[in-house]
């Protein structure tokens, strides 16, 4: 079996796999030590894959070594099972990597949108033919409550809900339809522009703030909560 980790910004997440069955899911709530030592009494853990986007964890390292599990973590380099990506930036990210394994190795024939709504959004365009076309990276819903309450002398300080009405009378609720419905709109933004550019578009979305794609989406569309999981078991 395999324990795949998601290290974000924000939180971490991991994922108990047997052979492509995720039997697990939990976010870490609790030291690595701790964590890996009581799955490892349920599950037959023998290799652990890793997207990280806070660099080196020595407490992972050396839980993982106590346990004698072998570790990988996904990069640039690491091959996909699936399919072979092409044009990958330096800079890009681990996780947005992992996302996209995910995608593309649930279609191999359509061009690609990853769209995964975390702290930031970032959106990844795949050909076809596994080329990265580009992508683009905005503020999450709570990165854009955040700032407004951070950046302004009066304005609260709210905590992101999924649903919100698009128009309020008061403060709270102006702000969280400024955030919610704002990124809700931009995705669909994204979408509608680049499917009018690529008739075989798939859009994939993923991430903690769970939005889901307005209604007046005309591509093909996929909710993924465990994207970057499939990902890191593709590899």
């Amino acid at each position: 079996m395999k324990i795949l980790l998601d290290i974000g910004n924000t939180s971490a997440k991991l994922v108990v796999s047997d052979n492509g069955d995720f039997v697990h899911f939990e976010r870490k709530s609790e030291p690595w030590r701790d964590v890996l030592h009581r799955l490892a009494g349920t599950y037959k853990i023998d290799e652990a894959v890793v997207s990280t986007v806070v660099g080196e964890d020595r407490e992972l390292a050396d839980a993982l070594r106590d346990l004698s599990v072998s570790c990988r973590h996904i990069s640039r380099e690491t091959p996909c099972r699936s399919k072979t990506l092409h044009g990958i930036p330096e800079t890009y990210g681990a996780d947005r990597l992992a996302a996209d394994y995910g995608a593309v190795a649930q279609d191999l024939n359509s061009t690609i949108l990853v769209i995964d709504a975390g702290t930031c959004i970032t959106y990844d365009l795949i050909s076809s033919d596994g080329r990265f076309l580009g992508g683009a990276i905005s503020p999450g819903v709570q990165l854009r409550l955040n700032a407004m309450h951070d950046y302004t002398a009066k304005l609260p300080l709210v905590k992101a809900v999924r649903e919100t009405p698009i128009l309020s009378d008061n403060t709270e609720g102006n702000l969280m339809s400024g955030a919610v419905n704002g990124a809700r709109m931009e995705m669909a933004g994204f979408v509608n522009k680049l499917s009018e550019a690529y008739a075989d578009l798939h859009v994939f979305v993923t991430g903690g703030d769970g939005l889901d794609l307005s209604s007046d989406v005309q591509c093909m569309a996929t909710y993924d909560p465990y994207l970057v999981f499939k990902g890191l078991d593709s590899i």
